[in-house]
């Protein structure tokens, strides 16, 4: 394992983090809520118009999924790029890195309002994916700089919160403009510009460098830090089915792309209203049991969704399924912040991330349905997801028992 990057004491002390206890100002709390729902949206934006996509790109070879690929790709890129992006916000702070992000997210997020092939709009959401990369990372690092304690995942729980309720806003959005054009989505991803004023007064975010002895022996616990990217690929695999065979599912029971973007609004609005109930008792409740709950939540919305033959019934499971979504990640990511020292917030943020669209990149991959079965690869999710949630509530009792021993 090498040492923790060197930063110079330049950019340390020109951006100094918050003096501990004091909550950044009220602006900068608003910019990092605004950045989070940057992530959600590379996705929930287009999901309504996939099939819209798919009948475009008809007589591509493999256009179904090639079409379902263009809202996963971003994860595959981000899987691969996040590392980078945290060695980057670590050597040389947040900021640089979330300016050049947003210039590259309005890039390749806008690409698909002219893309005229298939190809051609797959790389514009490579591009996205580079973007989301860097902000979802320094971003997530500038947190970890600002806020500690029970304010950090009181902040989490808001910033999961507010992530939902744009992807609320958003997926019915994306659903009125597919119904005219599916390249009328694309068209959203341009509002990212509109962030980089307020990007541009947030500080750097370094950390102030540590004394080298503390510092050499300050690593982080990659063993607990492994679980958790482990249960963060997992968890997205299964939590990413509705996006993107959701819109699927919701067409054979009659569902206009309005209407699927209505309901997967809700479901994200439910999520966030969880996230944002959760966040005044954060503290109060074991982390890794309540993501634990969170995950039976989803396994029992996903049953539901499997077996509805009516689309009220398909609401009832995105009702469970987003409840259970707004309790795992603000949990697993204040489990993640109790284990991370300074100096490497800005890669274990970023490992983090990579497990996060890693899991977005293989669902369509693992759990595709067939035509006439949509409902089956809803149970397969809800079985996984169980299976989570157990192995979650056993890790945790053995660290209880281990601590308790100790």
């Amino acid at each position: 394992m090498s040492a923790p990057l060197t930063r110079p004491a330049t950019l340390a002390s020109a951006h100094p983090p918050t003096a501990a206890g004091a909550a950044p100002d009220r602006l900068t709390q608003v910019t990092l809520l605004l950045l989070s729902t940057l992530t959600i949206m590379s996705g929930a934006t287009i999901a309504p118009a996939l099939p819209a996509m798919q009948a475009h790109f008809a007589d591509v070879p493999n256009a179904a999924f090639l079409v379902k690929l263009s809202l996963t790709i971003v994860g595959l890129v981000i899987a691969l790029t996040a590392p980078l992006s945290g060695v980057l916000a670590d050597r040389y702070g947040r900021r640089p890195v979330l300016l050049a992000s947003l210039v590259l997210y309005a890039l390749g997020g806008g690409a698909g309002l002219i893309a005229d092939s298939i190809g051609s709009l797959l790389a514009g959401r490579i591009v996205l994916g580079l973007a989301v990369a860097g902000t979802m990372t320094a971003a997530g690092a500038l947190v970890n700089d600002l806020f500690s304690g029970p304010a950090r995942g009181k902040f989490l729980s808001q910033q999961a919160a507010f992530g939902n309720f744009g992807g609320a806003v958003l997926m019915p959005l994306g659903g009125l403009l597919a119904a005219a054009s599916w390249r009328a989505p694309f068209a959203l991803y341009l509002i990212a510009l509109l962030l980089i004023p307020l990007t541009l007064r947030l500080a750097g975010g370094l950390p102030a460098p540590l004394p080298t002895d503390t510092a050499q022996d300050s690593r982080p616990r990659w063993a607990s830090i492994g679980v958790i990217y482990a249960l963060s690929v997992g968890y997205m695999i299964v939590f990413y089915l509705m996006p993107t065979q959701g819109p699927f599912l919701l067409r054979t029971l009659g569902a206009a792309p309005a209407v699927t973007g209505l309901l997967l609004g809700a479901f994200t609005l439910v999520a966030a209203i969880t996230s944002l109930v959760y966040s005044r008792f954060t503290g109060r409740f074991h982390s890794q049991r309540t993501a634990a709950l969170g995950l039976i939540l989803l396994a029992a919305g996903w049953l539901t969704v499997s077996g509805a033959d009516t689309v009220t019934g398909a609401l009832l499971g995105l009702i469970l399924g987003g409840m259970g979504g707004g309790l795992v990640f603000p949990n697993l990511y204040t489990w993640l912040a109790d284990l991370t020292p300074p100096a490497w917030r800005g890669r274990v943020t970023a490992g983090m991330s990579s497990a996060i669209f890693l899991g977005q990149f293989l669902s369509p991959v693992l759990l595709t349905s067939q035509p006439g079965h949509e409902g089956l690869i809803f149970r397969v999710g809800a079985l996984l997801a169980a299976v989570m949630s157990a192995a979650l509530v056993a890790f945790s009792l053995r660290r209880t028992r281990a601590t308790t021993a100790g």
